[in-house]
């Protein structure tokens, strides 16, 4: 045993799994408890290693200061007679791991005082390597144990499609009342469900995307409205943007790249919900397809300011138009050589009455808008619906008792879920591409006021699109020498394919 009188120098290894108390002894808990250990010992503390992070052989990430120890260890740097540790597992886990430092410090003639004990081990005596080696042992079984138990209902949730993790924003998960072991009641977390309040801004937030809004305009404008993440700060694009990617929304769940149909119901599935379930899938995939377009464009921060700028061309140079607002009122310019200039608001009253118009003419909505997939993609989605029934049917059977029925059930099953697949790949062909003009390009006497709806970015790209030779027209800005009058009227020269 170390004595009082003892000079002897130890340094510290205090480790935890999780960056909580309660769990063991915290890292404070075994400074202050090591401190008095080594007082009444006499020890001498130098600088202590600390990590946070479990030591089980399954843990996947590195402890740094645990290496650095081992490091110290084989290069004479340690500087210290004694190794201290709350208890031996907060060393390590994992037995080979164990051995080399019980083998390092043997080497040193550093001994290892474990503190939960009062003990102090000598590497190099038998009776005390076989103690430490035993911990070794039983702190690893555990951690085996631990692991196959959290496995377990891991497997398990995922096989009933159960949840795991944290709630995505738009669900919750009602509080279910149990009686545990002792008899006591409690609470625990029960069915996850789409939540009244917040799954109406995930459908807002798909819906936005689809119309072509941007992830930093959603971002600014949820900011405004005061609409806060799980952890209490505003969304950010990058945050919007995995939202959009979540197959949560559309009950389903993923694991290690696995996707499997979840427990849960569709985000738009609750009373109310301002559209019925089918249409969020289907909205859902038509989103997926959008992001996933190496060609979609999206608005950067303060871009975008005048909604025809970059549809309207210098007849003169063909250069592109800007906005001067130098003079009292604002005018286009041209950007390259300044060969034109004109009035903004006139050329703007012009195009907006041609543009809605073209919008407004219904043989244009039905040339321009995707097809709907047809007869083809109901009868696909109506196949689908019936595949999935017979999987849910026979996923619910009760297993046969015989091993030859059983192979059968599931050589059906997968037989069911391969057709799934296929059908799933059909209908994601045949349902039509989102675009930024699904929502405005409906042709009526309300055009005019769905187009002022419309963010100007959102509008800037509609006219991007439209005011091409191949649509409506690509308008050119001519010069007051090359046209009848000074009029708008005489200075817009309208450039088609014909």
């Amino acid at each position: 045993m170390i004595t009082a009188t003892a000079t002897l120098t130890g340094r510290e290894y205090r480790r935890v799994s999780k960056d909580k108390s309660g769990e063991g002894r915290s890292i404070d808990e075994q400074a202050v408890e090591n401190a008095e250990a080594a007082d009444e010992r006499g020890m001498i503390l130098g600088e202590p290693y600390t990590d946070t992070g479990s030591a089980s052989r399954y843990a996947r990430k590195d402890r740094r200061d645990f290496g650095q120890l081992i490091d110290d260890l084989k290069n004479d740097q340690f500087g210290a007679d004694i190794l201290i540790m709350w208890e031996s597992s907060r060393g390590s886990r994992r037995v080979g791991e164990w051995i080399t430092l019980i083998e390092l410090c043997e080497d040193r003639a550093v001994k290892i005082f474990v503190t939960s004990q009062g003990r102090t081990y000598d590497p190099a005596n038998g009776h005390d390597r076989k103690s430490l080696i035993d911990d070794a042992n039983d702190s690893e079984y555990e951690s085996y144990k631990i692991r196959n138990r959290v496995k377990r209902t891991l497997d398990s949730n995922l096989a009933k499609g159960k949840p795991n993790g944290q709630v995505p924003f738009g669900f919750l998960r009602e509080p279910v009342w149990t009686t545990d072991k002792r008899g006591r009641r409690v609470t625990r977390s029960g069915p996850q469900v789409p939540d009244p309040k917040t799954a109406p801004l995930v459908i807002e937030l798909f819906r936005r995307i689809k119309s072509g809004h941007s992830f930093l305009s959603i971002e600014r404008d949820w900011k405004a409205r005061k609409i806060t993440a799980p952890g209490g700060g505003p969304f950010s694009a990058p945050a919007l943007r995995a939202m959009a990617t979540r197959v949560a929304y559309i009950a389903l769940r993923t694991h290690y790249g696995e996707t499997t149909p979840a427990a849960w119901p569709v985000i738009a599935d609750y009373p109310g919900s301002p559209m019925k379930p089918e249409a969020f899938v289907t909205l859902f995939k038509e989103v997926g397809n959008l992001l996933a377009d190496p060609a979609r464009r999206t608005a950067k921060p303060g871009a975008g300011k005048h909604e025809y700028t970059g549809a309207l061309k210098c007849d003169a140079c063909g250069g592109p138009i800007k906005v001067s607002t130098k003079t009292a009122t604002a005018n286009y310019v041209c950007r390259e050589k300044g060969c034109v200039t004109i009035a903004k608001e006139p050329v703007d009253k012009i195009v907006l009455h041609d543009l809605l118009a073209f919008l407004a003419d219904e043989d244009v909505y039905r040339m321009i808008t995707p097809e709907d997939g047809g007869v083809e993609l109901e009868a696909v989605r109506s196949q689908l619906a019936a595949k999935r029934a017979d999987l849910g049917e026979l996923e619910a059977a009760p297993r046969p008792k015989s091993p030859r029925a059983a192979l059968v059930m599931v050589a059906m099953i997968e037989e069911t879920e391969g057709e799934i697949a296929e059908l799933e790949e059909r209908e994601t062909k045949l349902t039509p591409g989102p675009s930024p003009l699904a929502e405005l390009f409906d042709h009526g006497p309300d055009v005019a006021k769905r187009w002022e709806a419309r963010p100007v970015e959102i509008r800037r790209q509609i006219a991007q699109l439209l005011l091409t030779p191949g649509l409506l027209g690509e308008a050119r800005i001519k010069r007051v020498s090359d046209s009848a009058s000074d009029a708008a009227e005489d200075r817009i020269r309208w450039v088609t394919e014909d």
